[in-house]
């Protein structure tokens, strides 16, 4: 046994190895910047993108830029979140800052090129997730973008498969079971998922009330669009939909 150890610990050190090869072969996008503290802000922002929290990314992503003017997938993101004059110094921002960064990210600024139609940042965002197929935000975006019904839930299967426990793929399948598969009870499993994994967010719980709207539970609704609020008490569609609760409650007892 004795003569076998050096053989076993010469196979350990090789897979050992060979699994930290694969770890290190895979392919997400770089996020170029100067400071760390501004990747970690960076990436709570881009966790409030993918849970359409575009009030709370915006905040974060200026935080980030704060840190490190010239972050150019925050530049581009921040472009991507703006309007008027504020999105074009966004743009100009993004594009100066690329110059010198990495290949993934010179196209991903791409993304916010003025003259851009819908097709152009459809291909952009498979361009993209060709090149970097293992990384979770590239992945999401690609799969939201995709020019049909039937190739999102694909796409979305896929990704799910990929990425069990990112948050908010369980919103996009939610609304996919409800909306275009008529599949309410699958719909309320990926929507119980999605608060179970984000419990802290506003999202979850807005899109859960607006599974009950949907199917016409308006106690459960309530309920969902209220706790909604107590996450983020400025969330305009909990708002709007509490409002048209009230109006029809207020009908129903006039009638």
């Amino acid at each position: 046994m004795k003569r076998l150890l050096p053989t076993w610990a010469s196979l350990l050190l090789f897979l050992l190895f060979m699994t930290q090869g694969i770890i290190a072969q895979k392919k997400t996008m770089s996020w170029t910047t100067s400071s760390k503290e501004a990747r970690e802000i960076a990436g709570k922002g881009a966790a409030h993108m993918m849970n359409i929290e575009f009030a709370q990314a915006y905040q974060q992503f200026e935080r980030a830029l704060e840190l490190d003017p010239d972050f150019t997938v925050v530049l581009t993101l921040m472009a991507n979140l703006s309007n008027g004059e504020t999105k074009k110094k966004y743009v100009e921002r993004a594009f100066a800052s690329a110059k010198n960064k990495t290949e993934g990210e010179q196209l991903f600024v791409k993304l916010v090129t003025p003259e851009n139609k819908q097709a152009d940042n459809q291909k952009l965002w498979a361009d993209l997730y060709n090149m970097f197929p293992d990384g979770s935000f590239i992945g999401f975006f690609y799969t939201i973008t995709r020019p049909t019904p039937e190739e999102q839930f694909a796409a979305a299967q896929e990704y799910h498969k990929k990425f069990p426990d990112v948050a908010p793929i369980h919103n996009i399948l939610g609304y996919m079971y409800l909306q275009v598969k008529k599949d309410n009870a699958t719909a309320k499993q990926h929507f119980e998922k999605y608060v179970e994994l984000y419990p802290t967010g506003c999202n979850p719980y807005d899109s859960f009330g607006e599974f009950y709207f949907i199917t016409g539970d308006m106690v459960n609704a309530e309920k969902y669009y209220r706790l909604a609020l107590e996450k983020y008490p400025f969330n305009t569609s909990s708002i709007e939909k509490l409002n048209e609760i009230k109006i029809a409650k207020s009908k129903a007892k006039a009638d």
